[in-house]
């Protein structure tokens, strides 16, 4: 098997488009398209980014007479899953911590302020001993929770980040935001 045909051949089994790859690569679609027809190679920088994306040696692509090796099997799907599993779970835990929070909230009682405004429309808050309420807020507030709190909200967010975002999408999106600024710096 051929090179063209092998870069063509471990793309489609990545489920990529020629533009996904190009843009992973920082080269030209029309490059990429280039290498799979067989009308130019891809020189030895690309070569070898080539070979850590898919996973392959270098000398697997080079040699015609190599085939390539088999497609990893039924294990990137369940690795996925897990992934998926793993953030729902991280964002579960952090949600429910939260509403363990705020429903603790909401049976105890701490000293909320009351605000009231002079005439420039200036808020001026008041704290008594004698003025309660109850506020996720003060709550917090009041027993120092507030790390806690912060550490259960990026918890969430993580892991509903890790479930549903797409790896090599992210990846290639911030590999396009550093772009421009390296040639900002030029």
């Amino acid at each position: 098997m051929k090179l063209n045909d092998k870069i063509a051949a471990l793309r489609k089994q990545r489920g990529m488009t020629q533009e996904e790859l190009a843009e992973q690569l920082r080269v030209s679609r029309q490059s990429v398209s280039r290498w799979e027809i067989g009308s130019a190679q891809p020189d030895a920088s690309n070569l070898f980014q080539l070979s850590r994306l898919f996973g392959v040696s270098a000398d697997d692509l080079l040699n015609d007479e190599r085939e390539l090796p088999s497609p990893p099997g039924p294990e990137a799907p369940a690795k996925k899953k897990a992934q998926k599993i793993l953030g729902l779970c991280a964002a579960a835990a952090g949600a429910l911590g939260n509403l363990a929070i705020y429903i603790a909230s909401r049976f105890v009682e701490v000293m909320v302020p009351w605000i009231t405004y002079d005439e420039a429309g200036q808020a001026w808050y008041h704290w008594s001993a004698g003025h309660v309420g109850r506020s996720y807020k003060y709550f917090v507030q009041e027993y120092h929770l507030e790390g806690l709190a912060v550490l259960l909200w990026s918890l969430t967010a993580a892991g509903l980040l890790l479930a549903f975002i797409n790896r090599k999408k992210l990846q290639a999106a911030l590999r396009l935001k550093e772009r421009p600024a390296r040639k900002q710096e030029r």
